[in-house]
């Protein structure tokens, strides 16, 4: 079995992770956790740390309210009967070789500061032979899961063999929404036998609220407003990936307006594009439904088609990544919407989708540990610039 280190348990993702992480599918088991210890509480003196551990599991996935065990005299959790190793600690200081390494895997769910310092992910190639953040960050390559195995001559910057390189990014859990989508379309392309040009990509978010900020109004930041009846604008790190897969496109994100929700959020996505059919035909909207049908029947981990218009509490428990709302009126497609005419018109194609910033975005992670754990050579998405520069395996590494 292989081993996993969680770095960073202090919000939805890390214990997410932990409670959906299932050894007997995954092929890996998340053993060790690393995270910050919680001050006392003085009401409840009686608490300790792996308590406080136990509460944020529990609020993440409230259904492993009986599935999750505290053992104070071993320093663990049993979750599913399984045990989890415990150190409560500093992700910048804490003794590396003091966690029981070695480790297939090490998952950095801390920071996007953090995961973009490569002083302290290098330090993390002590114990474990990959190291991965789970956001954005520039100048590392990139590991999409919902982009595994798509059709390389389609995309400018097309994945490359990761060579000896050991450090990657995931994306961030918008770029993982908007990667299903743009799996679909791809696809699309490739089963129609397209020359297929993508021109310019535009997205609209609505985010649900995270509960790790600071929910007062400290700051003119707007994220850190008061939610309650209050939208709030906020960014996103998703034309970072766009940019990325096509870097001389024309790419716009306006907004990431955060509400008091709980996941999934939501998504209107605009893709402009031109294609050639090899038939000389044109396309229409059924084309394109059918052709996301048979990708969501391939891969259900990361797009499924709703043709019933629920709303966002119906798919809180699904973990795909995107959940796209397949009626006409959510489902667009325009042949030449700025009437150019000629042979090679501009389209666009708008979807909209349910994106479950937790549960679809932790399934990928967990997909991708597979990948790096199981695929005898995986790919990545290299920056454009200088690939050379970016960071390799030092000498220091382990071999596992």
């Amino acid at each position: 079995m292989k081993r996993v280190l969680l770095v960073g348990c202090g919000a939805e993702i890390g214990a997410s992770l932990l409670a959906m992480n299932d050894p007997s599918r995954d092929g890996f088991s998340i053993d060790t956790i690393l995270t910050r210890s919680i001050e006392p509480d003085a009401h409840n003196p009686h608490l300790k740390p792996l308590d406080s551990l136990y509460a944020r599991i529990v609020l993440a996935q409230p259904q492993m309210l009986d599935e999750v065990k505290v053992c104070h005299e071993r320093d663990t959790l049993m979750i599913r009967g399984r045990e989890i190793r415990v150190y409560f600690g500093e992700s910048e200081t804490a003794n590396v070789g003091d966690l029981g390494g070695p480790f297939d895997v090490c998952i950095l769910a801390t920071s996007k500061k953090q995961i973009g310092t490569p002083a302290l992910t290098e330090r993390f190639l002590y114990s474990a032979r990959y190291v991965i953040g789970v956001a954005e960050a520039p100048g590392i390559p990139a590991l999409y899961a919902n982009l595994i195995g798509v059709a390389r001559h389609l995309l400018p910057n097309p994945p490359r063999a990761i060579g000896n390189h050991r450090i990657f990014c995931l994306g961030s859990c918008q770029s993982n929404g908007w990667h299903a989508q743009l799996r679909a379309l791809l696809d699309m392309a490739s089963r129609y036998q397209l020359t297929f040009d993508m021109r310019g990509t535009e997205i609209d978010i609505v985010h649900p609220d995270t509960p790790t900020g600071r929910l007062g109004t400290h700051s003119v930041e707007a994220r850190s407003q008061d939610p309650r009846n209050n939208f709030r604008p906020s960014f996103s790190q998703i034309e970072q990936s766009m940019r990325l897969l096509f870097p001389q496109g024309h790419h716009v994100h306006t907004v990431s307006l955060r509400t008091l929700t709980m996941p999934p959020g939501y998504q209107i996505s605009r893709f402009y594009f031109s294609y050639a059919h090899p038939e000389g035909k044109r396309l229409n909207r059924q084309d394109i439904l059918d052709s996301f049908e048979e990708t969501a029947r391939e891969y259900p981990d990361t797009l499924r088609l709703a043709h019933v218009p629920l709303g966002s509490r119906g798919f809180e428990a699904s973990e795909s990544s995107a959940i796209m709302l397949a009626g006409e009126h959510y489902l667009r497609f325009v042949h030449d919407p700025f009437q150019q005419g000629g042979s090679s018109v501009l389209c666009e194609l708008i979807a909209q989708c349910y994106v479950h910033n937790v549960r679809g975005y932790c399934r990928s992670v967990l997909n991708t540990i597979r990948l790096l754990t199981q695929d005898a050579n995986p790919l990545a998405f290299f920056p454009v610039e200088a690939p050379a520069t970016l960071t390799a395996v030092p000498s220091h590494v382990i071999s596992v």
